[in-house]
């Protein structure tokens, strides 16, 4: 268990705003129910989030009892008395390290599909200038029905061997438009969805968007698509063509993943809306001259041709500072904020809104 002495707050505001607070999550709250008043709903849901670092131990009372109802032996959270001893077995037992159960079998991940098993989690970027939400990334989470849920690396490369990338990125599209169609979810904020390369480029791309945006009334202007670097382009023009098709229908398209690799720096000659650059090379900013020449050139050639320029990976101010510098837009990454469940969005736009120090000034944020 961790070994730094516990903080004591008075507010469930003050518990959100450092559990969405930049560094490592704390592993634990301890709560009651009536003490976290407006807040206790989002508590809950962001304790209740399989793919979370935190757990919660509610120390019960009736009010705890009646606000949480049947779902007291939830992922998450533990129930527990004031009394030390039992207070000590909570704080155990709520430590105790999830493991995943990764498969290589993709009849699961078929099932899963079927059975409604692909969660999305909301990751935010925001305005370099303003601090302004622009983007919430929409990631695929997979929460299986009999084990530990597993974080995309467990699943999209077997999703993309096995044929069924196309298949995901619906029932990731279907899920976030589900979550996000009221605009009140999005905070202000446009919602991106990652496409592989050979799913962008398909030809009914646009017809099952189109049907999944009917079916939720998920507004197709607040929507941008983010292709993924799955694969190599080897035919431009088919690529030019879908992005132009795309364009034409109202949809801006991301290159997602730049990094050092001259070939894809090429792509900025398509119409491409933005770019987002790789968390490998925003880190290594600070101590590689060359990864801050190649930052500045991308941002340049990006500006050159219209397009807004978004820093993956900012974890902290050192790097807020570097990507601001370079004249990057918008940044994303820990400091801003981890991937959420929809319920807890809300919650993170009011404790970002209310730090009062922005990141490039020495923030933790």
């Amino acid at each position: 268990m961790d070994s730094s002495p516990p903080l004591l707050m008075q507010d469930g505001r003050d518990v959100l705003a450092h559990l969405f607070s930049a560094g490592e999550p704390p592993r634990q709250i301890v709560c009651q129910a009536s003490a976290a008043g407006a807040s206790w709903p989002v508590l809950v849901a962001t304790a209740m989030d399989p793919f979370s670092a935190t757990d919660m131990v509610v120390i019960a009372d009736d009010a705890g009892r009646h606000r949480l109802g049947k779902r007291d032996h939830a992922q998450g959270i533990t129930w527990a008395t004031a009394e030390p001893v039992a207070l000590a077995h909570a704080l155990r037992r709520a430590a105790s390290t999830r493991r995943q159960i990764p498969t290589d079998n993709p009849n699961d991940l078929a099932i899963g599909l079927k059975r409604g098993e692909i969660t999305v989690r909301y990751q935010p970027a925001v305005r370099i200038a303003d601090r302004k939400p622009v983007l919430l990334e929409g990631l695929a989470r997979w929460q299986r029905r009999d084990d530990t849920p597993l974080s995309p690396d467990s699943f999209i490369p077997l999703a993309e061997r096995s044929g069924l990338g196309r298949a995901l990125s619906i029932a990731v599209a279907h899920r976030a438009f589900t979550e996000m169609a009221r605009p009140a979810a999005r905070i202000g904020a446009a919602v991106s969805l990652n496409l592989p390369l050979n799913v962008l480029v398909e030809r009914d791309v646009l017809g099952w968007l189109r049907e999944l945006q009917v079916q939720t009334r998920f507004p197709f202007s607040s929507l941008i698509l983010e292709m993924t670097e799955t694969a190599p382009v080897l035919d431009r023009s088919a690529l030019r063509r879908a992005l132009e098709r795309l364009r034409e229908a109202g949809l801006a398209v991301l290159i997602d993943d730049m990094g050092l690799e001259e070939d894809r720096a090429e792509l900025l000659s398509l119409p491409f809306a933005g770019i987002k650059l790789d968390r490998h090379l925003i880190s290594a900013m600070p101590s590689k001259r060359r990864a801050r020449a190649e930052v500045q050139r991308l941002v340049r050639m990006a500006h050159a041709a219209g397009m807004t320029v978004t820093a993956e990976g900012v974890s902290d101010s050192c790097l807020w500072r570097a990507v601001a510098a370079a004249g990057v837009d918008h940044a994303q990454g820990y400091a801003i904020g981890r991937p959420l469940p929809a319920a807890a969005l809300g919650a993170w736009n009011y404790a970002w809104r209310s730090q009062p120090v922005r990141p490039g000034q020495g923030a933790a944020s």
